[in-house]
Order: structure tokens, then C-alpha cells, then sequence
């Protein structure tokens, strides 16, 4: 047994795995433990075969849910809201403004095209 056994732990990965199944094919969620990313996919690879492992990643336990997070005050939420909605009146802004120096753009190609008036 070697020493790096011990001292360091194994590593979560998360891997999506197709499973076929008396001519049913569903995907999974599959949880892995492994030294490292190579012996996971080879580990994978071996249950599941190797085009049947469609994708795998890392698992930080930053990803995992905190449950001990307070939900949001009515007044906070309200805040919360009215920000959201500044955002989506600025996209909107900038849309009709792009949406108008497009017209502007294609107005000024249109009069280039056309031939010189002659009175």
C-alpha cells in the first residue's frame, strides 16, 4: 500500500452514462469515487463501456447545496425584483436602439444603391 493512499482522499466525480437495458436505453447520473480524473473514466469505461461514458466531471463541494442559507426578507426580495427588472428595461433599451441604427444602417444602403436623379 502506498503512502499517497492514505494521506490524500479520493475525489467525487460526477459522470453521465448511457445504460442499455433489454433494448432500453436511458441516461444516468452516475457518482464516482476515484484517485484521479483518469482512473474515474477508466473505472467508468469498465462498467459501463467506453462510448457509453457520455460526460464526466469533477464534483466541487462548492456545488453542493447550503441549506443553512436564510431565505431572502420581503423587503430584500422586493429589492431583489426591481433590480432584475432595471436590467431587463436596459436590454430592451438597447435592442430598439440597435434595432434602429440597423433601419438607419439599411436606409442609408438602400439610398447608396440607387441610381443618381436627373432633372
Amino acid at each position: 500500500m502506498k503512502i499517497s493512499e492514505i494521506t490524500q482522499p479520493l475525489l467525487l466525480f460526477i459522470a453521465n452514462v448511457r445504460v442499455v437495458q433489454n433494448h432500453l436505453t436511458i441516461t444516468a447520473r452516475i457518482v464516482a469515487l476515484a484517485d484521479n480524473f483518469m482512473r474515474a473514466k477508466i473505472l467508468l469505461a469498465e462498467k459501463y463501456g467506453a462510448e457509453n461514458v457520455l460526460s464526466l466531471l469533477p464534483f466541487a463541494h462548492e456545488q453542493a447545496i447550503d441549506e443553512t442559507t436564510a431565505p431572502l426578507s420581503a423587503a430584500e426580495l422586493q429589492v431583489k425584483s426591481m433590480r432584475d427588472r432595471a436590467k431587463q428595461l436596459n436590454q430592451q433599451a438597447q435592442q430598439v436602439k440597435a434595432r434602429s441604427k440597423l433601419q438607419k444602417a439599411q436606409q442609408n444602403l438602400f439610398k447608396a444603391h440607387q441610381p443618381p436623379r436627373t432633372n
